[in-house]
């Protein structure tokens, strides 16, 4: 019992977003394939490669957060294909975050809380291109730290590694997330209605096609209270392997480290 009170509380967790999507999840139908750890952080890192996948609402991204119910707080980053926010059926990148379980709390810029000190990303910006059925692979690297007291968000491409900008710790009152995080969380989210389907997580394609077919995101680490970097150790999260499914290798060593491989088709909604 234990372990099941433990997945439904992440997935409460990180269920949340999906609930702040207005007509794109007004019933609260949203599906997951991720990996979760229970443990104190400030922050974490990993390489996401960049779909286009068929779906009103898909992302891939992380969460650190803590609390539960009124006291959950998040800080949240990845892509996502969000039309009818965005305005394209392309990946976009976003950040996100909230204070009080959702009550409060916004994407990117479309409030005053993150504070952007480098504009060679654009925070909502178009990701392009994107990876294909076997064909290249394109991947952004996304870090959030907590250092001085601040979030910090560090993004790569192509380029260099860049310090984009960070949410003040304030924003967070006297909550946990002043001091640390207590859970990470990386993986993919679909949203539909109750009129609609969930579409396509990732390329679409199921974790056990693996390379070039099925997204990914790899290098996951955590960094501990200490600013000190580890493998990440996730826990699976795949309530609907009809749909969508997630195969997780922990500490592989190698270029890849803690890596994993997720995703699946269009998924009807009850």
């Amino acid at each position: 019992m234990l372990k099941k009170s433990l997945k439904q509380l992440i997935l409460c967790g990180i269920g949340m977003l999906a609930l702040t999507l207005g007509n794109a999840d007004a019933a609260g139908l949203h599906r997951y394939a991720s990996g979760y750890q229970l443990i104190d952080n400030k922050g974490g890192d990993s390489r996401l490669n960049v779909w286009k996948p068929d779906a009103r609402f898909s992302l891939s991204q992380h969460w650190y957060s803590s609390g539960s119910g009124a006291t959950t707080q998040t800080i949240e980053g990845g892509w996502v294909v969000y039309e009818q926010k965005f305005n394209t059926e392309d990946p976009v990148l976003f950040i996100y975050y909230t204070p009080d379980n959702y009550s409060t709390g916004c994407y990117n810029l479309d409030c005053t809380a993150f504070v952007q000190v480098n504009n060679s990303w654009v925070l909502g910006g178009r990701l392009a291109p994107q990876s294909s059925i076997d064909g290249t692979q394109y991947i952004i690297r996304m870090q959030w730290q907590l250092f001085e007291g601040n979030w910090w968000l560090f993004l790569q491409g192509t380029g260099a590694y860049i310090p984009v900008g960070y949410y003040p710790g304030t924003l967070y009152g006297e909550g946990q997330m002043t001091q640390h995080a207590e859970r990470i969380t990386y993986g993919g989210e679909t949203a539909g209605d109750a009129s609609d389907v969930a579409g396509e997580m990732g390329s679409g394609r199921m974790a056990s096609e693996g390379w070039r077919k099925s997204a990914y995101q790899r290098t996951i680490y955590y960094i501990d209270t200490a600013l000190t970097s580890h493998w990440a150790n996730l826990n699976e999260i795949e309530p609907t392997p009809s749909c969508y499914t997630i195969d997780i290798t922990n500490n592989s060593g190698g270029t890849w480290g803690t890596y994993f491989y997720f995703g699946g088709p269009r998924c009807p909604n009850p």
